[in-house]
């Protein structure tokens, strides 16, 4: 099948800005991104997307691989990771074709990402405007990115059309380093506004009951002292599903219990959850797991935990085996084996727990690559347990792969389980796993490259 120029036709020449969000419109789409292609955004030399895939959090992208580059051209490129794109081409008309090879590449040692394979397979003809030797250098090229769900819906202005001279007129309102968004429609809010209207909202409620909700997004009373988490996302409307998506419209909602507001964390912050994909953890079973590492506890009969704080090039006592980071040189900030992993190893080195670089890059990407803090207090009013959120809040956002593993090298992140077997002298040993990584509220600073702290009586 020949393949078609749906992008230098008439129709595509006169279609207007506002057309185009129609058409995304009638296809459900939720977001809307552009980017004004560069010389080097081509066929040839790829789209470049950004710095670090985790900055990429608002494209939806696959499960991400590791690969190592053998060509010798590429030195400085040798650790490749990839994540595929759910990507079509939509015409002017608004009919979709796919292009079933298209992915992120991201050089971690470069570092950048590139979009790549967007033309593969699919049956858009674009090499008039990709190819380097005919227009594929040209600047004046916007591509537009539609985000509906885990799918990528993706429209090409030329230099000479209408939708390309409304956005040359447009002053650049960036969301990452490249890409810009459009709102769908005049009421169209963003989700960080969203996001500080509801926390205002809640923090003038002041007294809330501790709850949480049920799958069915009930509301029910919640009696046990970790409720400040559940009561807040109780508001917000956040059943606790363990999604693998951000809480609230694209950001990770953190409550922390200090004393009194303007104090720090009482705790340390649990700051994702992830679950092993390598080790004993996974090779063996959970069951197996416990029997092998698991300790008595000292108080109730016929219970094996696994709890304690493993940081990094530290020996725990109870469990006796030591956090690990295989894979990162923490002085040359350098990733060194695509295949690395983060984990716990015993005394002869077995990895008896470990969590892929591709996992950890997978899950911040997805989930916690923006995030909001929340302090809240709490007591106990006519034998209720009840919370109030404070009103200056912390935004941080951009946590890339490189400063996450430096953040488990030296310590500033750390491995803090909560796991239980109970019934262990059954046949039928129940389990309870809690796999949590902490950090201290001190060291926040340290894993994002953007704060912003904000008084939400001031918005």
């Amino acid at each position: 099948m020949s393949k078609i120029s749906i992008y230098d036709t008439k129709k595509s020449a006169s279609l207007t800005i506002k057309e185009l969000q129609q058409l995304f419109t009638q296809h459900n789409i939720q977001h809307i991104f552009f980017k004004r292609l560069a010389s080097n955004d081509n066929s040839k030399n790829q789209i470049y997307a950004g710095s670090h895939l985790t900055d990429l959090d608002f494209i939806p992208s696959g499960d991400v691989t590791g690969t190592t580059s053998e060509s010798k051209k590429q030195t400085k490129r040798k650790i490749i990771y990839k994540a595929p794109i759910q990507w079509s081409w939509m015409s002017p008309y608004g009919e979709l074709y796919e292009a079933p090879n298209t992915q992120f590449i991201y050089y971690p040692q470069y570092p950048e990402v590139r979009l790549s394979g967007f033309l593969q397979g699919s049956n858009v003809n674009l090499s008039q405007w990709m190819c380097p030797k005919k227009n594929g250098r040209h600047k004046d090229r916007v591509l537009f990115l539609g985000i509906k769900g885990d799918k990528v819906i993706a429209y090409f202005a030329t230099p000479h059309s209408e939708i390309f001279k409304a956005i040359t007129a447009k002053e650049p309102n960036l969301l990452s380093s490249v890409f810009e968004e459009i709102a769908i429609n005049k009421l169209t809010i963003s989700s960080k506004k969203k996001l500080l209207i509801e926390l205002q909202r809640i923090h003038r409620l002041g007294w809330i009951n501790s709850k949480r909700l049920n799958s069915k997004g009930q509301n029910l009373p919640y009696t046990a002292q970790n409720g400040g988490g559940y009561t807040l996302e109780a508001e917000l409307g956040i059943t606790p599903n363990g999604s693998k998506d951000p809480d609230y419209h694209g950001w990770e909602v953190k409550q922390y219990n200090v004393t009194s507001f303007g104090s720090l964390a009482a705790k340390p912050l649990t700051l994702m959850t992830p679950e092993p994909d390598g080790g004993v953890y996974v090779e063996s079973g959970i069951i197996n797991f416990m029997k092998q590492y698991g300790y008595l506890n000292p108080k109730k009969t016929n219970r094996l935990d696994f709890t304690g704080k493993h940081a990094a090039h530290k020996v725990n006592k109870k469990t006796q085996l030591m956090f690990t980071v295989h894979g990162f040189d923490s002085t040359k900030k350098d990733i060194t084996d695509a295949n690395g992993y983060i984990g716990l190893v015993d005394r002869n080195q077995k990895v008896v727990a470990s969590w892929s670089f591709t996992k950890i890059l997978d899950h911040w990407k997805n989930k916690h690559n923006k995030a909001v803090y929340i302090p809240s207090i709490n007591r106990v009013h006519n034998n209720i347990k009840q919370y109030h959120y404070g009103h200056i809040i912390s935004l941080f956002k951009n946590c890339n792969i490189i400063l996450l593993l430096t953040s488990f090298s030296n310590g500033t992140i750390y491995y803090d389980p909560g796991i239980k077997m109970e019934n262990i002298d059954t046949d039928a040993p129940k389990t309870k796993r809690r796999s949590q990584f902490r950090v201290s509220s001190k060291n926040l600073n340290q894993l994002y490259e953007q704060k912003e702290e904000i008084d939400l009586n001031c918005i």
